[in-house]
């Protein structure tokens, strides 16, 4: 494990943990809203699956960079997974506020990237209504 995950090791227990949290309360925020989708759920476990192994990737450059002379200035792997848990945790934070889970003032910082687009509004930006 050690050589697989280099310095994000200490945390992939963390990070492990955090998928497995996202991914039932996707499933659940899923189940709640009649949603649940198969394709969904297969793409959800690739990205995840996608994920770690870029968490792998991450973790060779640490190695191979003073392979090749270079000197790292950080530890690639462990600022990668710590990026990575930040992600799992706004995952998890949007699953339960969409359950109805009041997450307090974090929930104002969940709806930045929420499209306001109205659907039914046809004209295009700059052309009056």
């Amino acid at each position: 494990m050690q050589q697989l995950f280099s310095g994000g090791q200490p945390l992939m227990g963390w990070w492990l943990a955090m998928v497995g949290i996202d991914l039932v309360t996707g499933y659940a925020k899923a189940l709640k809203a009649h949603r649940w989708k198969s394709a969904v759920n297969l793409q959800g476990l690739m990205t995840k699956f996608a994920t770690m192994l870029t968490i792998i990737v991450a973790s060779a450059v640490d190695h191979v960079a003073p392979l090749a002379g270079l000197s790292m200035p950080v530890n690639v792997g462990l600022i990668w997974t710590l990026i990575l848990m930040t992600y799992e945790f706004g995952s998890i934070m949007e699953n339960v506020t969409a359950m109805g889970v009041n997450v307090g003032p974090l929930a104002k910082y969940l709806d930045v990237f929420h499209d306001s687009v109205d659907p039914s509004d046809t004209t295009k930006k700059g052309e009056p209504k």
